[in-house]
């Protein structure tokens, strides 16, 4: 797959109970498009306070949406509208074990960018713990 240089537009919304915060990232970025499948590769880098290294991949195919994260925080969360999931989750303070229910998806992506819009409620053991809306837009750079 040939990846091309994209910049990359985060926007997280994650809330529970009436209280909410959001997470924006602009940052420098891959993006390509192989087998029916869209790809997206960026550093959370400047997210991490304590300067720990965290990369993002995030596979669109059919209905679904992969992120996954390696680095200092490692998981794989696969987003599905009306489908609950399970997601493995380690940081350096233990491990999790999450479940992801898709909520909402919408995905406007071409092979010059476009964007990624989904919403999913993540549980431990079926208690709620947020509801999370991500926005991703990717923009080719020429």
């Amino acid at each position: 797959m040939k990846m091309k240089d994209a910049l990359i537009d985060v926007k997280g919304v994650q809330g529970m109970d009436g209280e909410s915060g959001t997470i924006e990232l602009t940052t420098d970025g891959e993006f390509g498009f192989k087998d029916g499948e869209y790809v997206i590769s960026y550093d959370e880098n400047q997210m991490m306070s304590d300067g720990s290294k965290v990369k993002t991949i995030v596979t669109v195919s059919g209905d679904s949406v992969t992120l996954e994260r390696s680095g200092a925080v490692k998981s794989r969360m696969t987003i599905q509208k009306g489908v609950r999931n399970v997601c493995y989750y380690s940081t350096p303070h233990g491990d999790l074990v999450l479940g992801i229910y898709g909520d909402e998806m919408e995905c406007d992506l071409s092979e010059k960018g476009g964007r990624i819009k989904m919403a999913y409620n993540i549980d431990s053991d079926l208690k709620p713990i947020s509801r999370n809306v991500v926005d991703i837009t990717v923009r080719e750079v020429k």
